[in-house]
Protein backbone atom coordinates (compact mmCIF):
# COMPACT_ATOMS: atom_id res chain seq x y z
CA UNK A 1 0.00 0.00 0.00
CA UNK A 2 1.34 3.44 -0.85
CA UNK A 3 0.88 6.60 1.22
CA UNK A 4 0.42 10.18 0.02
CA UNK A 5 3.62 11.26 1.81
CA UNK A 6 6.68 9.05 2.44
CA UNK A 7 7.13 7.95 5.99
CA UNK A 8 3.71 9.18 7.13
CA UNK A 9 0.38 7.69 7.94
CA UNK A 10 -2.02 8.51 5.08
CA UNK A 11 -5.10 8.74 7.28
CA UNK A 12 -3.48 11.25 9.59
CA UNK A 13 -2.38 13.40 6.67
CA UNK A 14 -5.80 13.54 5.18
CA UNK A 15 -7.19 14.62 8.58
CA UNK A 16 -4.69 17.47 8.62
CA UNK A 17 -5.50 18.46 5.04
CA UNK A 18 -9.23 18.23 5.68
CA UNK A 19 -8.90 20.61 8.62
CA UNK A 20 -6.59 23.07 6.87
CA UNK A 21 -8.67 23.51 3.71
CA UNK A 22 -11.79 24.99 5.43
CA UNK A 23 -9.54 27.23 7.52
CA UNK A 24 -7.76 28.46 4.41
CA UNK A 25 -11.07 29.08 2.64
CA UNK A 26 -12.37 31.06 5.62
CA UNK A 27 -9.22 33.19 5.63
CA UNK A 28 -9.55 33.82 1.89
CA UNK A 29 -13.24 34.74 2.21
CA UNK A 30 -12.42 37.03 5.15
CA UNK A 31 -9.64 38.71 3.13
CA UNK A 32 -11.92 39.19 0.11
CA UNK A 33 -14.67 40.56 2.40
CA UNK A 34 -12.34 43.15 3.87
CA UNK A 35 -11.01 44.08 0.41
CA UNK A 36 -14.58 44.46 -0.83
CA UNK A 37 -15.56 46.72 2.04
CA UNK A 38 -12.43 48.81 1.63
CA UNK A 39 -13.21 49.25 -2.07
CA UNK A 40 -16.56 50.80 -1.17
CA UNK A 41 -14.90 53.94 0.19
CA UNK A 42 -14.88 57.03 -2.02
CA UNK A 43 -11.37 57.03 -3.48
CA UNK A 44 -11.83 60.65 -4.64
CA UNK A 45 -12.07 61.75 -1.01
CA UNK A 46 -8.86 62.05 0.98
CA UNK A 47 -10.60 61.50 4.29
CA UNK A 48 -10.40 58.02 5.84
CA UNK A 49 -13.32 55.78 6.60
CA UNK A 50 -14.34 55.84 10.27
CA UNK A 51 -12.98 53.16 12.59
CA UNK A 52 -15.08 50.08 13.18
CA UNK A 53 -15.68 46.48 12.21
CA UNK A 54 -17.57 45.16 9.20
CA UNK A 55 -18.29 41.86 10.90
CA UNK A 56 -18.69 38.49 9.23
CA UNK A 57 -18.82 38.00 5.44
CA UNK A 58 -22.33 38.65 4.10
CA UNK A 59 -23.92 38.76 7.57
CA UNK A 60 -21.77 41.65 8.74
CA UNK A 61 -22.82 42.57 12.28
CA UNK A 62 -26.54 42.05 11.64
CA UNK A 63 -26.96 39.41 14.34
CA UNK A 64 -25.37 41.68 16.95
CA UNK A 65 -27.52 44.60 15.81
CA UNK A 66 -30.76 42.59 15.98
CA UNK A 67 -30.03 40.87 19.30
CA UNK A 68 -28.28 43.69 21.19
CA UNK A 69 -30.66 46.50 20.25
CA UNK A 70 -29.70 49.85 21.79
CA UNK A 71 -26.67 48.26 23.49
CA UNK A 72 -25.19 47.81 20.02
CA UNK A 73 -24.97 51.60 19.69
CA UNK A 74 -23.64 52.05 23.22
CA UNK A 75 -20.89 49.50 22.68
CA UNK A 76 -19.89 51.14 19.39
CA UNK A 77 -19.79 54.56 21.03
CA UNK A 78 -17.49 53.25 23.75
CA UNK A 79 -15.24 51.39 21.29
CA UNK A 80 -15.05 53.77 18.33
CA UNK A 81 -16.57 57.13 19.28
CA UNK A 82 -19.36 59.10 17.62
CA UNK A 83 -18.80 57.91 14.04
CA UNK A 84 -17.97 54.32 13.06
CA UNK A 85 -18.40 51.88 10.20
CA UNK A 86 -20.16 48.52 10.16
CA UNK A 87 -22.27 46.28 7.94
CA UNK A 88 -25.82 45.61 9.12
CA UNK A 89 -28.94 44.23 7.49
CA UNK A 90 -27.09 43.71 4.21
CA UNK A 91 -25.62 47.21 3.82
CA UNK A 92 -22.29 48.93 4.55
CA UNK A 93 -23.29 51.43 7.20
CA UNK A 94 -21.97 54.48 9.02
CA UNK A 95 -23.21 54.63 12.64
CA UNK A 96 -23.75 58.21 13.81
CA UNK A 97 -23.92 59.16 17.48
CA UNK A 98 -23.79 62.53 19.24
CA UNK A 99 -26.30 65.38 19.09
CA UNK A 100 -24.39 67.58 16.63
CA UNK A 101 -23.81 64.79 14.13
CA UNK A 102 -27.32 63.37 14.41
CA UNK A 103 -28.85 66.79 13.84
CA UNK A 104 -26.63 67.26 10.77
CA UNK A 105 -28.06 64.05 9.35
CA UNK A 106 -31.66 64.94 10.19
CA UNK A 107 -31.35 68.42 8.70
CA UNK A 108 -29.46 67.14 5.65
CA UNK A 109 -32.49 65.58 3.96
CA UNK A 110 -32.21 66.01 0.13
CA UNK A 111 -28.82 67.76 0.40
CA UNK A 112 -26.68 65.12 2.13
CA UNK A 113 -28.98 62.15 2.68
CA UNK A 114 -32.28 60.67 1.55
CA UNK A 115 -34.86 58.79 3.56
CA UNK A 116 -34.01 55.13 3.75
CA UNK A 117 -35.09 52.11 5.72
CA UNK A 118 -33.65 48.57 5.66
CA UNK A 119 -35.22 46.14 3.23
CA UNK A 120 -37.05 44.35 6.05
CA UNK A 121 -38.82 47.59 7.06
CA UNK A 122 -39.64 48.63 3.48
CA UNK A 123 -41.08 45.24 2.61
CA UNK A 124 -43.19 44.92 5.76
CA UNK A 125 -44.47 48.51 5.75
CA UNK A 126 -45.08 48.74 1.99
CA UNK A 127 -44.15 51.46 -0.47
CA UNK A 128 -47.51 53.24 -0.16
CA UNK A 129 -46.82 54.61 3.32
CA UNK A 130 -46.03 58.27 3.96
CA UNK A 131 -42.68 57.52 5.61
CA UNK A 132 -41.44 55.50 2.63
CA UNK A 133 -42.76 57.65 -0.19
CA UNK A 134 -40.31 59.89 -2.03
CA UNK A 135 -40.21 63.12 -4.03
CA UNK A 136 -43.51 64.64 -5.21
CA UNK A 137 -45.53 61.72 -3.79
CA UNK A 138 -44.11 62.26 -0.31
CA UNK A 139 -44.61 66.02 -0.55
CA UNK A 140 -48.25 65.64 -1.64
CA UNK A 141 -49.15 63.06 1.01
CA UNK A 142 -47.36 64.92 3.76
CA UNK A 143 -49.11 68.15 2.78
CA UNK A 144 -52.51 66.49 2.98
CA UNK A 145 -51.92 64.77 6.31
CA UNK A 146 -50.52 67.92 7.96
CA UNK A 147 -54.08 69.30 7.91
CA UNK A 148 -55.08 66.45 10.20
CA UNK A 149 -52.86 67.88 12.95
CA UNK A 150 -53.50 71.61 12.80
CA UNK A 151 -55.06 73.58 15.69
CA UNK A 152 -58.67 73.02 14.62
CA UNK A 153 -58.17 69.30 14.09
CA UNK A 154 -56.36 68.83 17.40
CA UNK A 155 -59.19 70.64 19.20
CA UNK A 156 -61.71 68.27 17.66
CA UNK A 157 -59.84 65.23 19.02
CA UNK A 158 -59.75 66.39 22.65
CA UNK A 159 -63.10 65.21 23.98
CA UNK A 160 -62.87 61.70 22.58
CA UNK A 161 -59.25 61.41 23.73
CA UNK A 162 -60.24 62.24 27.29
CA UNK A 163 -63.10 59.75 27.19
CA UNK A 164 -60.77 56.97 26.06
CA UNK A 165 -58.17 57.71 28.74
CA UNK A 166 -60.77 57.89 31.50
CA UNK A 167 -62.34 54.64 30.40
CA UNK A 168 -59.04 52.78 30.67
CA UNK A 169 -57.95 54.44 33.91
CA UNK A 170 -61.30 53.52 35.45
CA UNK A 171 -60.89 49.94 34.28
CA UNK A 172 -57.36 49.71 35.66
CA UNK A 173 -58.62 50.90 39.04
CA UNK A 174 -61.36 48.25 39.03
CA UNK A 175 -58.89 45.51 38.06
CA UNK A 176 -56.32 46.59 40.63
CA UNK A 177 -53.17 44.90 39.33
CA UNK A 178 -52.42 45.34 35.62
CA UNK A 179 -49.47 45.05 33.26
CA UNK A 180 -48.76 48.68 32.42
CA UNK A 181 -47.17 48.13 29.02
CA UNK A 182 -49.92 45.85 27.74
CA UNK A 183 -52.62 48.23 28.97
CA UNK A 184 -50.90 51.26 27.45
CA UNK A 185 -50.80 49.44 24.11
CA UNK A 186 -54.55 48.78 24.35
CA UNK A 187 -55.24 52.39 25.31
CA UNK A 188 -53.10 53.83 22.52
CA UNK A 189 -54.43 51.43 19.88
CA UNK A 190 -58.02 52.32 20.84
CA UNK A 191 -56.96 55.97 20.61
CA UNK A 192 -55.39 55.38 17.18
CA UNK A 193 -58.42 53.48 15.88
CA UNK A 194 -60.93 56.15 16.94
CA UNK A 195 -58.98 59.39 16.60
CA UNK A 196 -56.65 58.62 13.69
CA UNK A 197 -58.63 56.21 11.52
CA UNK A 198 -62.25 56.37 12.63
CA UNK A 199 -62.50 52.62 13.27
CA UNK A 200 -65.02 51.44 15.84
CA UNK A 201 -63.87 48.00 16.89
CA UNK A 202 -64.76 45.46 19.58
CA UNK A 203 -62.54 44.45 22.48
CA UNK A 204 -61.90 41.11 20.76
CA UNK A 205 -60.82 42.82 17.54
CA UNK A 206 -58.58 45.16 19.55
CA UNK A 207 -56.83 42.16 21.09
CA UNK A 208 -56.35 40.58 17.67
CA UNK A 209 -54.78 43.77 16.30
CA UNK A 210 -52.41 44.04 19.26
CA UNK A 211 -51.21 40.45 18.78
CA UNK A 212 -50.69 40.98 15.04
CA UNK A 213 -48.87 44.28 15.50
CA UNK A 214 -46.60 42.74 18.15
CA UNK A 215 -45.42 40.08 15.68
CA UNK A 216 -45.28 42.64 12.86
CA UNK A 217 -43.16 45.06 14.93
CA UNK A 218 -40.73 42.35 16.03
CA UNK A 219 -40.04 41.56 12.37
CA UNK A 220 -39.34 45.13 11.26
CA UNK A 221 -35.62 45.06 12.03
CA UNK A 222 -34.69 41.55 10.98
CA UNK A 223 -32.67 39.79 8.33
CA UNK A 224 -35.03 39.91 5.30
CA UNK A 225 -35.07 36.20 4.51
CA UNK A 226 -38.42 34.45 4.15
CA UNK A 227 -37.35 31.42 6.14
CA UNK A 228 -40.28 29.79 7.95
CA UNK A 229 -40.05 30.56 11.63
CA UNK A 230 -37.83 33.60 11.20
CA UNK A 231 -38.84 37.02 12.53
CA UNK A 232 -39.16 38.39 9.01
CA UNK A 233 -41.36 35.52 7.83
CA UNK A 234 -43.60 35.87 10.88
CA UNK A 235 -43.80 39.61 10.21
CA UNK A 236 -44.90 39.03 6.62
CA UNK A 237 -47.64 36.63 7.74
CA UNK A 238 -48.81 39.20 10.29
CA UNK A 239 -48.78 41.91 7.59
CA UNK A 240 -51.12 39.90 5.36
CA UNK A 241 -53.55 39.40 8.23
CA UNK A 242 -53.34 43.10 9.21
CA UNK A 243 -54.09 44.23 5.67
CA UNK A 244 -57.10 41.92 5.58
CA UNK A 245 -58.40 43.20 8.92
CA UNK A 246 -57.86 46.84 7.97
CA UNK A 247 -59.72 46.24 4.72
CA UNK A 248 -62.69 44.95 6.73
CA UNK A 249 -62.54 47.99 9.02
CA UNK A 250 -62.39 50.37 6.05
CA UNK A 251 -65.56 48.81 4.64
CA UNK A 252 -67.25 49.16 8.02
CA UNK A 253 -65.95 52.71 8.42
CA UNK A 254 -68.61 53.99 6.03
CA UNK A 255 -71.14 53.30 8.78
CA UNK A 256 -69.12 55.14 11.43
CA UNK A 257 -70.65 58.49 12.36
CA UNK A 258 -68.33 59.49 15.18
CA UNK A 259 -66.21 62.66 15.49
CA UNK A 260 -63.83 63.67 12.67
CA UNK A 261 -60.66 61.58 12.47
CA UNK A 262 -57.20 62.17 11.00
CA UNK A 263 -57.77 59.92 7.98
CA UNK A 264 -60.92 61.86 7.05
CA UNK A 265 -59.03 65.15 7.26
CA UNK A 266 -56.26 63.66 5.12
CA UNK A 267 -58.59 62.33 2.42
CA UNK A 268 -60.46 65.64 2.19
CA UNK A 269 -57.21 67.55 1.69
CA UNK A 270 -55.49 65.02 -0.58
CA UNK A 271 -54.64 66.05 -4.14
CA UNK A 272 -54.50 62.41 -5.22
CA UNK A 273 -56.94 59.54 -4.95
CA UNK A 274 -55.37 56.65 -3.10
CA UNK A 275 -55.89 53.13 -4.36
CA UNK A 276 -57.41 50.67 -1.90
CA UNK A 277 -54.00 49.07 -1.33
CA UNK A 278 -52.40 52.47 -0.66
CA UNK A 279 -55.24 53.43 1.68
CA UNK A 280 -54.80 50.21 3.65
CA UNK A 281 -51.04 50.80 3.90
CA UNK A 282 -51.55 54.39 5.08
CA UNK A 283 -54.07 53.18 7.68
CA UNK A 284 -51.67 50.43 8.78
CA UNK A 285 -48.88 53.00 9.17
CA UNK A 286 -51.07 55.39 11.16
CA UNK A 287 -52.17 52.59 13.47
CA UNK A 288 -48.58 51.39 13.91
CA UNK A 289 -47.07 54.79 14.70
CA UNK A 290 -50.18 55.82 16.61
CA UNK A 291 -50.12 52.93 19.04
CA UNK A 292 -46.69 51.29 19.15
CA UNK A 293 -44.73 54.49 19.75
CA UNK A 294 -47.54 56.19 21.71
CA UNK A 295 -48.05 53.09 23.85
CA UNK A 296 -44.34 53.00 24.63
CA UNK A 297 -44.33 56.71 25.61
CA UNK A 298 -47.45 56.26 27.78
CA UNK A 299 -45.83 53.29 29.54
CA UNK A 300 -42.68 55.38 30.13
CA UNK A 301 -44.89 58.01 31.77
CA UNK A 302 -46.32 55.38 34.12
CA UNK A 303 -42.81 54.19 34.92
CA UNK A 304 -41.19 57.56 35.63
CA UNK A 305 -44.17 59.12 37.42
CA UNK A 306 -44.61 55.95 39.48
CA UNK A 307 -40.92 55.95 40.37
CA UNK A 308 -40.84 59.70 41.15
CA UNK A 309 -43.85 60.45 43.35
CA UNK A 310 -42.70 64.03 43.97
CA UNK A 311 -43.09 64.74 40.25
CA UNK A 312 -46.71 63.61 40.30
CA UNK A 313 -47.27 65.80 43.37
CA UNK A 314 -45.93 68.78 41.43
CA UNK A 315 -48.34 68.00 38.58
CA UNK A 316 -51.26 67.98 41.04
CA UNK A 317 -50.06 71.29 42.48
CA UNK A 318 -49.97 72.88 39.02
CA UNK A 319 -53.46 71.60 38.20
CA UNK A 320 -54.77 73.11 41.44
CA UNK A 321 -53.14 76.46 40.62
CA UNK A 322 -55.08 76.53 37.33
CA UNK A 323 -58.35 75.30 38.90
CA UNK A 324 -58.17 72.13 36.85
CA UNK A 325 -57.75 69.46 39.53
CA UNK A 326 -61.37 69.21 40.65
CA UNK A 327 -62.83 69.91 37.20
CA UNK A 328 -62.97 66.72 35.15
CA UNK A 329 -64.81 68.41 32.31
CA UNK A 330 -63.57 68.80 28.77
CA UNK A 331 -60.03 70.13 28.42
CA UNK A 332 -59.12 72.78 25.87
CA UNK A 333 -55.85 73.39 24.03
CA UNK A 334 -55.60 76.72 25.79
CA UNK A 335 -55.81 75.07 29.23
CA UNK A 336 -53.19 72.48 28.35
CA UNK A 337 -50.95 75.23 27.02
CA UNK A 338 -50.87 76.82 30.49
CA UNK A 339 -49.45 73.68 32.14
CA UNK A 340 -45.71 74.36 31.91
CA UNK A 341 -44.69 71.67 34.39
CA UNK A 342 -46.84 69.04 32.66
CA UNK A 343 -45.11 70.04 29.43
CA UNK A 344 -41.73 69.64 31.15
CA UNK A 345 -42.71 66.15 32.31
CA UNK A 346 -43.65 65.10 28.78
CA UNK A 347 -40.42 66.56 27.35
CA UNK A 348 -38.33 64.73 29.92
CA UNK A 349 -40.05 61.40 29.25
CA UNK A 350 -39.45 61.57 25.49
CA UNK A 351 -35.89 62.80 26.10
CA UNK A 352 -34.86 59.93 28.34
CA UNK A 353 -36.99 57.28 26.58
CA UNK A 354 -37.72 58.48 23.00
CA UNK A 355 -40.31 56.12 21.50
CA UNK A 356 -38.37 56.15 18.22
CA UNK A 357 -34.76 55.62 19.22
CA UNK A 358 -33.17 56.27 15.84
CA UNK A 359 -33.47 55.84 12.11
CA UNK A 360 -31.75 55.32 8.77
CA UNK A 361 -30.76 57.43 5.76
CA UNK A 362 -28.85 56.88 2.52
CA UNK A 363 -25.88 59.12 1.67
CA UNK A 364 -26.61 61.07 -1.54
CA UNK A 365 -22.99 62.20 -1.81
CA UNK A 366 -19.76 61.78 0.07
CA UNK A 367 -19.52 64.15 3.02
CA UNK A 368 -17.54 64.63 6.22
CA UNK A 369 -18.38 63.83 9.85
CA UNK A 370 -15.83 64.32 12.60
CA UNK A 371 -12.95 64.15 10.13
CA UNK A 372 -14.13 60.92 8.46
CA UNK A 373 -15.79 60.32 5.12
CA UNK A 374 -19.36 59.11 4.78
CA UNK A 375 -19.23 57.55 1.29
CA UNK A 376 -21.96 58.12 -1.25
CA UNK A 377 -24.41 55.23 -1.35
CA UNK A 378 -23.69 53.98 2.18
CA UNK A 379 -26.47 53.61 4.72
CA UNK A 380 -26.38 56.04 7.64
CA UNK A 381 -27.82 54.78 10.94
CA UNK A 382 -28.29 57.34 13.71
CA UNK A 383 -29.31 57.11 17.36
CA UNK A 384 -31.62 59.73 18.85
CA UNK A 385 -31.62 57.98 22.22
CA UNK A 386 -27.87 58.24 22.85
CA UNK A 387 -27.70 61.76 21.36
CA UNK A 388 -30.26 63.08 23.85
CA UNK A 389 -29.08 61.07 26.83
CA UNK A 390 -25.41 62.01 26.49
CA UNK A 391 -25.67 65.59 25.23
CA UNK A 392 -23.48 68.06 27.11
CA UNK A 393 -26.43 70.38 27.79
CA UNK A 394 -28.23 67.67 29.79
CA UNK A 395 -26.22 67.20 33.02
CA UNK A 396 -26.80 63.75 34.50
CA UNK A 397 -28.51 62.73 31.29
CA UNK A 398 -29.68 59.39 32.67
CA UNK A 399 -31.54 61.13 35.51
CA UNK A 400 -35.27 61.92 35.19
CA UNK A 401 -35.53 65.65 35.96
CA UNK A 402 -38.41 67.72 34.50
CA UNK A 403 -37.00 70.85 36.16
CA UNK A 404 -34.08 70.86 33.73
CA UNK A 405 -36.42 72.31 31.08
CA UNK A 406 -37.01 75.55 33.02
CA UNK A 407 -33.64 76.93 31.94
CA UNK A 408 -33.25 75.19 28.61
CA UNK A 409 -32.13 77.56 25.83
CA UNK A 410 -30.62 75.20 23.23
CA UNK A 411 -33.13 72.38 23.09
CA UNK A 412 -33.51 72.49 19.30
CA UNK A 413 -29.87 71.55 18.82
CA UNK A 414 -29.92 68.63 21.24
CA UNK A 415 -33.54 67.51 21.52
CA UNK A 416 -35.31 65.81 18.63
CA UNK A 417 -37.47 62.91 19.90
CA UNK A 418 -39.78 63.34 16.89
CA UNK A 419 -36.96 63.84 14.39
CA UNK A 420 -36.14 67.11 12.64
CA UNK A 421 -36.00 68.67 9.21
CA UNK A 422 -38.15 67.58 6.27
CA UNK A 423 -38.93 64.19 7.82
CA UNK A 424 -39.95 65.43 11.26
CA UNK A 425 -42.87 63.36 12.59
CA UNK A 426 -46.00 64.90 11.11
CA UNK A 427 -48.07 63.83 14.12
CA UNK A 428 -45.73 65.12 16.81
CA UNK A 429 -48.19 67.74 18.10
CA UNK A 430 -50.88 65.10 18.52
CA UNK A 431 -48.36 62.83 20.24
CA UNK A 432 -47.42 65.54 22.74
CA UNK A 433 -51.09 66.43 23.23
CA UNK A 434 -51.99 62.81 23.96
CA UNK A 435 -49.25 62.51 26.57
CA UNK A 436 -50.27 65.76 28.28
CA UNK A 437 -53.89 64.61 28.52
CA UNK A 438 -52.70 61.27 29.88
CA UNK A 439 -50.65 62.98 32.61
CA UNK A 440 -53.60 65.17 33.60
CA UNK A 441 -56.09 62.29 33.70
CA UNK A 442 -53.72 60.10 35.74
CA UNK A 443 -53.10 62.88 38.27
CA UNK A 444 -56.78 63.70 38.67
CA UNK A 445 -58.21 60.21 38.82
CA UNK A 446 -55.85 57.61 40.26
CA UNK A 447 -52.64 56.58 42.01
CA UNK A 448 -50.53 53.52 41.34
CA UNK A 449 -47.69 51.53 42.85
CA UNK A 450 -45.11 49.87 40.63
CA UNK A 451 -44.32 46.31 41.67
CA UNK A 452 -40.86 46.73 40.10
CA UNK A 453 -39.60 50.31 39.93
CA UNK A 454 -36.45 49.41 37.99
CA UNK A 455 -37.41 46.86 35.33
CA UNK A 456 -35.08 45.75 32.56
CA UNK A 457 -35.90 47.84 29.48
CA UNK A 458 -35.79 46.36 26.00
CA UNK A 459 -35.32 49.32 23.65
CA UNK A 460 -35.96 47.99 20.13
CA UNK A 461 -38.14 48.52 18.25
CA UNK A 462 -39.49 50.74 21.07
CA UNK A 463 -38.64 51.03 24.80
CA UNK A 464 -40.63 48.52 26.81
CA UNK A 465 -40.20 46.84 30.21
CA UNK A 466 -39.38 43.17 29.88
CA UNK A 467 -41.70 42.32 32.79
CA UNK A 468 -44.61 44.31 31.29
CA UNK A 469 -44.51 46.87 34.15
CA UNK A 470 -46.91 45.32 36.70
CA UNK A 471 -48.65 48.00 38.78
CA UNK A 472 -51.47 48.26 41.31
CA UNK A 473 -54.00 51.03 40.56
CA UNK A 474 -56.50 52.63 42.91
CA UNK A 475 -59.17 55.25 42.21
CA UNK A 476 -59.20 58.71 43.77
CA UNK A 477 -62.78 59.40 42.79
CA UNK A 478 -65.65 57.94 40.84
CA UNK A 479 -65.08 58.52 37.15
CA UNK A 480 -67.89 59.53 34.88
CA UNK A 481 -67.61 57.59 31.65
Amino acid sequence: MSYPFPGTDGGACWVVVASLVPTALCLIIWKLWNMHNHSLRDMKCSLPLPPGSMGLPLLGESLHFVTMGANFYRKRLKSYGGVSKTNILGNPTILVLGAKNVRKILMGETSLVASYWPQSVRTLMGEGTVSHSEGPTHKTRRKSIVKAFNHAALSSYLLESQDIFRFYINRWCRQGTVLGFEECKKLSLRFACHVLIGFQISEKELGQLIELYAVFSDGLFSIPLKIPGSGFHKGMVAREKLMEKIGEFLDRRKEWSGPPDALTYMMKQSEEELSRKELKEVAMELLLTGHVTAGSAACSLLLYLGRNREVLDRVVEELRQHNMYDDVGGLTLEQLGQLKYVSNVVKEVVRIAPPVGGGFRKALKTFELDGYQVPKGWTVAFSIREAQEQSDIFPDGDKFDPDRWDDMTMEREHFFPFGAGRRVCVGKELGKLMLKIFVVELAINCRWNLLNEYPVIEEMPVPRPVDGLPAVFSSLQKLEI
